[in-house]
């Protein structure tokens, strides 16, 4: 017999139910490691699909309105949706055993501290 209990985020173990929230949303726990969670799938899931338009949008060839009639929604709300994505920092593949023969370094002196930029001859470091 399936039931509709989700598992458990970090160890993937059964979970039973443990009340509910001040909003009366079910909370889990997990029987194994003890987590407790709620359900929140529908926001994994809308931006799951946002991220999945932006890249679409960013890596391919279509205007934003283009795509904002495949979606029935006008352009703003696409950027207005899409606003989040841009904050997405992608982790950097540091070089660690590179060495440079030049080190190009700037300073610049701000109101709340000091700017420090290493580069080389191509790219910044």
């Amino acid at each position: 017999m399936t039931t509709n209990r989700p598992s458990c985020p970090l160890c993937s173990n059964n979970t039973k139910k443990n009340g509910t929230t001040s909003k009366g949303t079910t909370r889990w726990r997990c029987t194994k490691c003890g987590h407790s969670f709620t359900r929140s799938t529908q926001t994994h899931n809308k931006n799951a699909a946002t991220m999945t338009w932006f890249i679409q949008w960013i890596t391919g060839t279509q205007p934003l309105t283009q795509i904002a009639v495949t979606q029935n929604v006008s352009a703003k709300t696409l950027q207005r949706r899409f606003h989040w994505c841009w904050w997405i920092i992608p982790t950097p593949t540091i070089d660690t055993f590179r060495i440079y023969d030049q080190i190009f370094l700037d300073a610049t002196y701000l109101k709340s501290g000091c700017l420090l930029i290493a580069a080389s001859k191509t790219h910044v470091i």
